[in-house]
């Protein structure tokens, strides 16, 4: 066997040791052979060994790497957990944590998510008693608003009419005095509904345009009457820079004014009123608009100045029992601003007057304007000769006040005294207007409206209802109703809206 056919190793070892002639021998040859394929098995399976040890370093140390990032991951984990619960738990009882202690943290989580779950649960209740309160509270309001309106709208139809005609001086004063009494009581009855309906957040401004400088001097046109009784002087200031059109809810800024010019007339004898506005600023679309009211009236003491903007609160009880009111016009004034984005300020001494301002920032309109003119200079309340109406309603004394200002404008009319006999009568009458009651016996006036809407699109019907909230309106008009006139009505609006909707009031 040729030496290089041998392992390296064992070639030099056989070279150094063994002569030629021993090399040579046969049985020589043959060991040299087996213990030449020892070493080559030896040096592979090494070779082998060493290859299997690299790779299981590479993998543990890959391994021991993995574990120790998911180590410092749990820890962090756990510290984040012992922050958070630390940030949000206030009882002073806490226990402390660390970060190895996971069965005391887990414990205690569980323990906390049982707690948020009850206290959820909890809320949800309060939630669904609060939602059901209010929504009772809804009901009663609309329920006392229609029981109270209806009553009172004959009372103050009676009360309009009996004045138009002929009568001893006597009875001109009952009259005058049973006036009086009912305007209070309808103010009443309207505040507390605006406030319930602010309070339940259901306002909702307009934007629309409007002559701002028109609607201050119809504010001071509508209160120079009570003024003048009172032996008051109303000075109206306009400043002339502002616009001729701007962009806001007409209807409730005149509420904002009305309430505090009503204030000021209410509250002074003998004095002046002082309404004011003026541009305080103005660029190409938004103008800033100062608005103050002015009285020399009997004042408001420093430390009663907050308690007036809270509801049903007067500056003192003997102010309630002097001059009346309910508390409530400045709270809505305020509530109102405050959904304007502006505030009410006031400057007063007792037995000095008072000042209430504010600014208002509104966008400028394009010249097409909507001039808020009052019902009565719109349309002159003679006759409606020609005109047909059925009206819709159930309660006999207010059947008989409608009918006798129907009557009074010349107009024919039939009766139904609930939606069902109402929508039989118009299969076989000619109408051009329908006065429809809202809550009636038999068939209501949101059903009657929808069955009169299945055979008429087109003819118009005016809900003539003492349900004054905004639920029983929207309601109204989503059954097809063409416009609103709550109880008491105002016998010119109402003659206003007939002529309009026949289109005879042109």
């Amino acid at each position: 066997m040729q030496n290089d056919q041998l392992h390296k190793l064992l070639s030099k070892q056989v070279n150094r040791f063994l002569n030629t002639e021993s090399q040579g021998r046969e049985d020589v040859v043959k060991f040299l052979k087996v213990v030449s394929d020892s070493y080559v098995n030896f040096d592979r399976d090494k070779e082998l060994f060493e290859h299997s040890s690299s790779l299981n370093e590479k993998e543990y140390a890959e391994i021991n790497i993995r574990l120790k990032d998911e180590i410092g991951q749990r820890k962090r984990s756990i510290e984040k957990l012992i922050e958070a619960i630390h940030s949000l738990e206030t009882d002073s009882s806490l226990p402390s944590f660390d970060a190895d202690n996971l069965l005391l943290l887990v414990d205690y989580l569980q323990k906390q998510i049982d707690n948020r779950k009850k206290m959820e649960t909890e809320l949800r209740q309060a939630k669904d008693a609060a939602e059901k309160a209010t929504q009772a509270k809804s009901e009663f309001l609309s329920m006392m608003s229609h029981e109270i309106r209806t009553p009172l709208n004959a009372i103050v139809g009676m009360t309009y009419l009996m004045q138009q005609e002929e009568c001893s001086p006597t009875m001109a004063d009952n009259l005058k005095t049973l006036q009086f009494s009912t305007d209070n009581l309808h103010v009443l009855i309207n505040d507390i509904l605006d406030f319930s309906k602010i309070e339940a957040g259901k306002v909702d401004l307009e934007a629309t345009p409007f002559d701002f400088k028109q609607l201050v001097s119809n504010i001071k046109r509508a209160n120079q009457v009570k003024a003048e009784e009172k032996g008051n002087r109303i000075r109206l200031m306009v400043d002339d820079d502002i616009p001729d059109s701007l962009i806001g809810d007409p209807l409730r800024l005149g509420q904002i004014l009305s309430n505090l010019v009503s204030n000021a007339v209410k509250f002074t004898i003998n004095g002046s009123i002082s309404l004011e506005i003026s541009l305080v600023s103005k660029t190409e679309e938004e103008a800033q608009i100062y608005v103050s009211v002015k009285d020399s009236g009997i004042g408001i003491p420093l430390d009663k100045q907050e308690l007036i903007f809270e509801q049903f609160t007067q500056a003192n009880s003997e102010t309630t029992r002097k001059f009346g009111g309910t508390g409530l016009g400045l709270v809505i004034t305020k509530k109102l601003l405050e959904l304007h984005g502006s505030k009410i300020q006031l400057q007063s001494e007792e037995g000095k007057g008072a000042k209430f301002y504010f600014t208002l920032k509104l966008k400028i309109g394009n010249g097409i304007k909507t001039i808020p003119t009052p019902v009565a200079e719109s349309i002159n309340e003679v006759s409606l000769k020609g005109v047909k109406v059925l009206l819709v309603e159930d309660y006999p004394v207010n059947v008989k006040v409608a009918t006798k200002f129907l009557s009074r404008w010349e107009i024919d009319f039939d009766v139904a005294e609930n939606g069902l006999v109402a929508v039989e009568k118009f299969k076989s009458g000619n109408y051009d207007v329908i006065l429809m009651d809202l809550l009636m016996p038999e068939m209501d006036g949101y059903t009657a409206t929808l069955r009169i809407r299945e055979l008429n699109q087109k003819i118009p019907i005016i809900a003539l209802t003492a349900s004054a909230t905004l639920n029983n309106q929207d309601r109204a008009f989503e059954v097809g109703m063409n416009d609103y006139v709550t109880k008491p009505f105002n016998p010119k609006e109402l003659f206003q809206k007939i002529g309009k909707y026949s289109h005879r009031g042109s």
